[in-house]
């Protein structure tokens, strides 16, 4: 499949996203990113966005709320428990991100999809 013209290649953006799922919960910083693929922070922040359609803080973001909430629906964890699993400083933060990015506190948008 053709990429976008500037966008990372293929390779790369394996390469980026895996590194980022297999580091979810901690804090990755732009230069461990770019230089994964061997470019300046700069390029690099361009290409994963024009591969992506998010900057690379925005996906790790989205994939930290797309995991809690397969936490939210699979386990009974408590969401302190599952702030921390994901990678936010406490609860208060947790909600305040999963809010803004679902539109939903944690605790309703659990017992909305758990029956």
């Amino acid at each position: 499949m053709p990429h976008a013209f500037g966008a990372l290649a293929p390779w790369q953006l394996r390469r980026v996203t895996a590194y980022l799922a297999a580091n979810l919960p901690q804090r990755v910083e732009l230069a461990t990113l770019a230089a994964l693929v061997n470019l300046s922070q700069a390029h690099f922040s361009r290409a994963f966005k024009a591969a992506t359609g998010l900057a690379p803080y925005q996906w790790q973001l989205d994939a930290r709320i797309r995991r809690a909430q397969a936490m939210l629906i699979y386990t009974d964890a408590p969401l302190s428990e599952i702030a921390v699993a994901t990678g936010f400083a406490d609860a208060a933060h947790f909600g305040r991100a999963f809010r803004k990015l679902s539109g939903h506190t944690p605790g309703d948008w659990r017992r909305h999809r758990k029956h």
